[in-house]
């Protein structure tokens, strides 16, 4: 873990925390890292659903960090975000920094079809247009994001928690997989800092014949690289369907694998997918805490949680002593 060692009565007489979900483990994790309270805000819904963001403190001159962690209604609440954003700079304050650990519609960033947008960007042009002054966020699905905005955008990754996570497993002759070969750059770079082998499952369907009744192409896979007899550790930056995940998983075990462990940085689990990965040959599904698990862990079993508060707190640290953030980059 990075050790904060930063000027705290510094950090507490120019810097302020405030979270739309102050309740959130990872919130409060983050502040007590940095020894800077919470900032008080009250909220109250109208009976038209319409929200009412009241800043409890003054603002002014401040440097503010904004935590919006995201929810099962994030299309409610980026309007709140707004809101409050907007509150903050009417009331004079210096800086606002929004600190986004699992970035909204991250994978729609590009999208060729008629009558389709990249809400990606159109996220990032909501963000901008209350003048936000810097984005903070964490293994983004495509780098590219980052060029929709005009302020900077700091995307630290969640390899340092993984790596003490892989480091307490013990395993001997593991082998780093990604299930599709679009995250072989990022598999490549982690398994090279963790001294250890990487290989690539790549899922494709094949046409049937015209006369085939199943109508439908048949799923195949294929393997680059040694499974056999090796514990697998199969990484990804999102796990959402994880219909991938889980196919990777099975044929992992038909290739030979012994144990199988599934890391991803942001979990956005529903109870189908849940239970489709309780049901699989999965034996253990580590998340971070970017988005609260705590009702998916009493659901499923072998899924665990790493703690990447003490990350967002370094970060926030050297953004506000105006330090190189380098080191929560690799």
């Amino acid at each position: 873990h990075y050790f904060i060692q930063s000027n705290l009565r510094k950090m507490r007489g120019s810097a302020m925390l405030f979270g739309l979900t102050p309740e959130s483990t990872l919130t409060k994790n983050i502040s007590n890292y940095l020894a800077v309270p919470i900032g008080r805000i009250t909220k109250r819904k109208l009976a038209n659903t319409e929200t009412l963001l009241e800043i409890q403190e003054s603002v002014r001159g401040k440097d503010v960090y904004l935590l919006f962690s995201c929810s099962k209604n994030f299309n409610n609440d980026i309007m709140d975000l707004l809101i409050l954003v907007e509150a903050m700079k009417n009331a004079s304050v210096g800086t606002v920094t929004i600190v986004l650990p699992s970035f909204p519609y991250a994978r729609y960033d590009c999208d060729t079809r008629v009558n389709r947008c990249p809400i990606a960007r159109l996220v990032a042009d909501m963000l901008q247009s209350v003048d936000c002054d810097r984005v903070l966020t964490m293994d983004l699905h495509t780098p590219q994001v980052q060029g929709y905005f005009d302020v900077p955008v700091d995307n630290i990754t969640a390899e340092p928690a993984f790596r003490d996570w892989i480091k307490e497993l013990h395993l001997r002759d593991a082998v780093l997989i990604t299930p599709n070969p679009e995250g072989t750059k990022r598999v490549a770079h982690f398994s090279e800092s963790l001294g250890m082998q990487f290989a690539i499952v790549h899922h494709s369907t094949l046409e049937m014949d015209q006369d085939s009744s199943e109508g439908e192409g048949r799923q195949t896979a294929s393997l680059v690289g040694h499974v056999k007899g090796r514990d697998c550790i199969i990484y990804d930056d999102i796990a959402d369907t994880c219909v991938t995940i889980v196919k990777t998983a099975s044929f992992l075990k038909e290739q030979g694998a012994k144990k199988i462990f599934v890391m991803a940085t942001h979990g956005l689990f529903t109870s189908e997918n849940i239970k489709m990965c309780a049901d699989s040959p999965i034996d253990q599904f580590v998340v971070t805490d970017t988005i609260d698990q705590t009702e998916n862990l009493l659901e499923y079993s072998k899924l665990r949680t790493v703690d990447v508060a003490h990350l967002f707190a370094e970060a926030i640290r050297r953004i506000h002593n105006h330090e190189p953030l380098l080191q929560l980059f690799v």
